[in-house]
């Protein structure tokens, strides 16, 4: 057996050995070596035994081609997957339960999703549960109403070390902005209503992570849930730099994946989208097809960022963008500054509606002029984007502020609600699996998913608790981790290779999606992913047909979560017949609120997607 050592957070980052993981929580129950003449079990060496009966695996299984296949088996009390400020929220409230939590990262923990761009987040809360939830500043109105009660009297009443706010503060939020004269100001007028801390940066809460007792196992793409007989025991996946693949017993499991807005994608050599390409939607779609409806797929949460120069574009940090709130320079193809008066975050329908009527740019969508001498201050452009300015002049011999200039810009996928259903606990419709998303939000928000998140890490340190190991069926796991071999090593006469794949679904969506939609539009996206299902996923071909970093084999698996969720973009957009948020279908230009004042779910039933207007629970 070999003493292999994993990425640990109680370690400071450093690896550590088996030891040291036991101590930080995770458990190895045992590694199972099989094939299709016999299995053979083992348990790790010295003074860590398996765990009874149940610590490996009872049944073989061969590989796709016939080689040996061995897998390695983890317990833990609560399963995080994913790292990101949801995740790490529900594994603080976990642990702070008394759970042994094992988190699982689909890069390198630190490195990857929203905490790898560490950008500034901010985090609000009232001051006061109101006593209608339905305000557009905290959740949107088509949200599980009964939830988001729930989640704010836990963060509004619970004044402990764990507790969202305090945590956020700790981590160097602040309500407060130093101006360059050194005077203070207050970032929250008075009266509001409402608490802000702002300036908190993923990297602290990462730092914080590796203090705690909870381990985290990184750059280990889960690829099914572990389903046994109606209920998630945990999740399968494997090890991209070894190619070990790894099997998670889990008393609950909580999903904080992040947005899945590949979709979008890369239709140049930049995406559409600052959405980082390991969101592919791995555990949605395996909950779509495990049972779970999937809620919120019609909408995305979108911005305006550069496209050109390629490369250089779409870029939230190398780009020169305009958020939502920073319209004041957006103007069309002849100068007209036609977003000066917009008061609204959701900037979209203005913008498509110029360049549906022909006032864009080549490219497809508008332009920020920054020509203005006072365009750069702060009060106009983030700076964010306003460090790029000299940045782009120095280094590229792009002077963004001569007399003329316009910057193309378009609009960007940032934020997609597509997930599966959760209810007023946080569960979703497997029992077992919780969820820090899934509750029928339009556009998610991190001040949402990090409260959602606490609230999820409570609930399944509390079903987890209450839960006894359940047995296991390991020829589950087994049959999953020979799907995704013959993945891996699938022959096919005029192969298609994943990315071509991959490519051609990107651009088949965005043209139906964008600038708008209508039905034909979203017919023929239906019809081609239909024939890419049929056609083109049987004969996708992995050239590499190795185990150990095989981008190809991973980027093959996508594929096969990535249609199913863009399929589930296309059918809820199929069935609104209405315009709402960020989504615009041009043949019902308008918001329906009699009709349409309700989220629609996709659900797998007799191997057809079916989309339903699905009503949510109210307060």
């Amino acid at each position: 057996m070999s003493n292999e050592e994993f990425n640990s957070p109680a370690g400071g980052g450093a690896r550590v050995s088996r030891r040291q993981f036991f101590k930080a929580g995770g458990l190895l129950a045992g590694t199972a070596l099989f094939a299709g003449a016999g299995l053979t079990a083992c348990a790790p060496q010295g003074e860590l035994p398996a765990t009874g009966e149940d610590a490996a695996p009872a049944a073989a299984v061969a590989g796709a081609d016939g080689t040996m296949l061995t897998y390695s088996v983890y317990d833990t009390d609560v399963l995080v997957i994913g790292t990101g400020f949801g995740g790490m929220a529900a594994a603080m409230q976990a642990m702070a339960k008394g759970q042994r939590v094992l988190m699982i990262d689909k890069a390198s923990f630190g490195f990857s999703g929203a905490q790898g761009m560490n950008w500034d987040q901010e985090v609000t809360w009232p001051d006061e549960a109101p006593e209608s939830f339905e305000f557009s500043n905290f959740n949107d109105t088509l949200a599980n109403q009964k939830l988001v009660k729930n989640v704010w009297e836990m963060v509004g009443n619970e004044a402990e070390a764990w507790n969202a706010m305090l945590w956020w503060v700790r981590m160097g939020g602040t309500t407060w902005n130093r101006l360059p004269d050194g005077s203070i100001e207050n970032l929250i007028s008075a009266g509001q209503g409402v608490n802000l801390v702002q300036r908190g940066f993923s990297r602290h809460h990462t730092d914080l992570m590796k203090t705690l007792p909870i381990t985290v196992m990184d750059n280990t793409m889960i690829t099914d849930l572990f389903v046994n007989d109606g209920q998630c025991v945990g999740a399968i996946g494997y090890h991209s730099l070894t190619g070990e693949y790894r099997v998670f017993r889990a008393k609950a499991t909580v999903s904080s994946v992040g947005a899945c807005c590949q979709m979008y994608g890369w239709l140049d050599v930049h995406p559409v989208s600052m959405n980082v390409p390991d969101n592919t939607g791995d555990v949605d779609a395996a909950a779509y097809r495990h049972g779970c409806s999937l809620i919120g797929n019609e909408f995305f949460g979108v911005d305006l960022i550069s496209v050109e120069p390629s490369s250089l574009g779409a870029s939230f940090n190398a780009g020169i963008g305009a958020d939502g709130n920073h319209m004041k320079y957006v103007c069309d193809k002849d100068g007209n500054f036609f977003m000066r008066e917009t008061d609204q975050y959701d900037v979209s329908r203005a913008i498509r509606d110029t360049v549906l009527a022909g006032k864009g740019g080549e490219h497809g969508g508008v332009f920020i002029d920054l020509t203005d001498p006072d365009a750069l201050d702060r009060e106009n452009t983030r700076p964010c984007y306003a460090r790029n300015v000299e940045l782009w002049k120095s280094e590229f011999g792009i002077d963004v502020t001569e007399p003329g200039y316009k910057i193309p810009v378009k609009l960007e996928a940032f934020e997609h609600g597509g997930t599966f259903l959760i209810d007023e606990n946080a569960q979703s419709q497997l029992p077992g699996l919780f969820g820090t998303r899934g509750y029928g939000e339009v556009k998610g928000h991190i001040t949402q998913q990090t409260f959602v998140g606490s609230y999820a890490g409570r609930r399944a340190a509390e079903y987890a608790a209450s839960a006894a190991a359940p047995a296991i069926d390991w020829s589950v796991a087994e049959a999953e981790i020979s799907r995704i071999d013959e993945i891996r090593t699938r022959s096919a006469e005029n192969g298609i290779r994943p990315h071509v794949i991959r490519h051609n679904l990107q651009t088949t969506f965005y043209d139906a999606y964008e600038p708008a939609t209508d039905a034909d539009k979203l017919q023929a996206c239906l019809d081609e992913i239909e024939r890419i299902k049929s056609e083109d996923l049987p004969k996708m071909t992995v050239m590499d047909k190795s185990v150990v970093w095989n981008r190809e084999w991973r980027d093959a698996i996508e594929n096969y979560n990535l249609i199913d969720m863009t399929e589930a973009v296309i059918r809820a957009a199929m069935l609104r017949e209405e315009s709402r948020d960020t989504f615009y279908r041009t043949d019902f230009p308008e918001p329906d609120e009699e009709n349409w004042h309700a989220s629609i779910t996709c659900t797998l039933k007799d191997g057809v997607m079916q989309a339903e207007k699905f009503e949510q629970v109210m307060a």
